[in-house]
This record gives structure tokens, C-alpha cells and sequence, in this order.
């Protein structure tokens, strides 16, 4: 059975979501910016385009919780890198495809949820990492799903 609700708190939490937090609606720049070949620039702002990203990235702050990823590479190919701030939503039911956190082998992991009939399993995005096997009598709890993820790009270690 799936228990989304465990008193448990993981390592790395960097803790909740804050429900009151003030509202801060950044500029938000009309055009996307482009990856491959640069296109000659247009305007730069959209007439009211603001972007809070309290609102953007949390959709029920009682439930949400900022975490840390550790230091390995299991879920490199799944966009998750070592120190990134994930957010983790407790309110919403996890699903196949869902990358999750779960309370494994006595330890919280982040993984890809994926179901195969009646089992679960629960994936890398890493090759060199094969995927954890739930028998079907053993009891999986998911603490959270994954909502978004965050890394910090200027000053990072690699």
C-alpha cells in the first residue's frame, strides 16, 4: 500500500513550503530564448508578464517540502542532479511515470515510480543502476512526488 502521509521527515529536507509567503512576481521576458543558433532580439517584455514562482511551482503550500539531492548520479537522466532543491508535494497520488520518494530498505530514495501489473518498481535514470523490484506482499510508501527541481548553475562545484 502506498502512505503518502508518514510522520517521517528524510535527510535533506530543507523544510515546507511557506503558505504565507509574500508574493514577489519577477519580470517575466516574452520570448523564449533559444538554445541552438541565437535569433535576433525582439522585445524583451510582454505587457504585464510577471512571473511569482510561489505561485508557479507550489500548489498547496501545507503539503510541499523543499528537499536536497544527495551526491550520487542515480537520476542524472531524469533532469536530477547531486545538490539540486527538488519540490515535493505529499498531496498529490502518486502515479506510473511519477518520480517519487520513497521510504526504502529503511531510508528515503528518489525515484521513478513505474508499475508492472500488480508490482511496483521503482527506476534510475541511470544505467548503471537497476531498478528496485517491490515483491508484490511487501507494503511501498511513497512520502512525495517530485514537482520540480532547481540547480544552481553560477558558482557550482561542476
Amino acid at each position: 500500500m502506498l502512505d503518502l502521509h508518514s510522520p517521517l521527515l528524510p535527510p535533506g529536507v530543507i523544510g515546507p513550503a511557506d503558505a504565507d509567503a509574500p508574493e514577489l512576481a519577477l519580470p517575466l521576458l516574452s520570448n523564449r530564448v533559444t538554445c541552438g543558433f541565437p535569433s535576433p532580439a525582439e522585445d524583451f517584455f510582454g505587457e504585464n508578464d510577471a512571473l511569482d514562482l510561489n505561485r508557479h511551482c507550489i500548489h498547496n503550500p501545507v503539503s510541499t517540502f523543499f528537499m536536497r539531492a544527495d551526491t550520487g548520479v542515480s537520476m542524472i537522466n531524469f533532469g536530477i542532479y547531486p545538490d539540486d532543491t527538488l519540490i515535493v508535494d505529499r498531496s498529490i497520488t502518486p502515479r506510473h511515470g511519477h518520480i517519487v520518494i520513497a521510504i526504502w530498505d529503511s531510508g528515503f530514495t528518489c525515484k521513478q515510480l513505474q508499475r508492472r501489473g500488480r508490482r511496483f518498481e521503482l527506476h534510475s535514470g541511470h544505467p548503471d543502476y537497476p531498478p528496485i523490484l517491490v515483491p508484490p506482499d511487501m507494503e511501498l510508501e511513497i512520502w512525495g512526488v517530485v514537482t520540480w527541481n532547481f540547480r544552481q548553475l553560477l558558482g557550482r562545484r561542476r
